[in-house]
């Protein structure tokens, strides 16, 4: 998202969080051995001379599968996350929030992963069938 703004001269940053989903998947948090996303991202738009923080994570797809509504987007008010189902259930939490950067701060990415999904980089991955394709 951040890229496909500046393409059309929107200046855009990205922005990492670490955030609890309270109602995810159960492969994925089986994989992950938690139900925190570390680096979840977002992206941050300069729009009418305010930075307005925004994320494309929840399509329409991933959003009804969950039974959460799709994230709605005004171009003048944060869009990040939705915080509870329709039946008031938490859905989205942001417990920490890493800041706003240029580019992927590579070397505090891999700290991160290594520092809460340290089994990860301990055993192999799993077959893209156990795992990516169908969480």
């Amino acid at each position: 998202m951040a890229a496909c703004a500046r393409v059309v001269g929107i200046p855009s940053r990205l922005g990492f969080a670490n955030v609890r989903n309270h109602i995810g998947t159960s492969k994925l948090e089986e994989f992950l051995k938690t139900d925190l996303l570390v680096f979840h991202g977002y992206c941050e738009l300069h729009l009418e001379g305010k930075w307005v923080k925004a994320t494309p994570a929840f399509n329409r797809q991933l959003c009804r599968r969950l039974g959460v509504p799709p994230l709605e987007f005004d171009g003048q008010s944060d869009s990040i996350f939705q915080q509870y189902t329709p039946d008031g259930d938490c859905f989205m939490e942001y417990l920490h929030d890493y800041g706003q950067f240029a580019d992927v701060p590579r070397e505090l990415f891999i700290h991160e992963l290594k520092k809460y999904y340290a089994h990860i980089f301990e055993n192999p991955l799993p077959r893209e069938d156990d795992f990516f394709i169908r969480f």
